[in-house]
């Protein structure tokens, strides 16, 4: 599938910016909150019988990769957005007003 938002017409871009913000929030509240609650609890139990080193790290892994994700699909969705916005500008003939982030920030 091709992702670049400039090759879509303004209504899939709009269906497509939808699905990603739905998924974005779906997977903090189901992955991303759920993995750093379980490391807050984990980091407060100070007996390696309970919580080793180990599980630390697997805990802390784990709530990397989901923050991997969740920046992936905030990415894109940023991307798909501020097409959105430029294609809406010219149809409107409208000049932008915000400068555009750069792809750094």
């Amino acid at each position: 599938m091709d992702d670049n938002p400039e090759h879509h017409p303004l209504v899939e871009r709009f269906n497509r910016a939808e699905y990603l913000a739905r998924e974005l929030s779906e997977h903090l509240r189901e992955a991303f909150v759920p993995k750093l609650s379980e490391l807050r609890t984990a980091s407060k139990v100070l007996d390696v019988d309970e919580v080793s080193d180990q599980q630390m790290f697997d805990r802390m892994n784990s709530l990397l990769s989901a923050e991997d994700f969740a920046k992936d699909v905030f990415d894109n969705l940023m991307r798909y957005l501020r097409s959105i916005e430029r294609e809406s500008r010219k149809v409107m003939g409208l000049r932008s007003v915000i400068p555009e982030r750069p792809r750094d920030a």
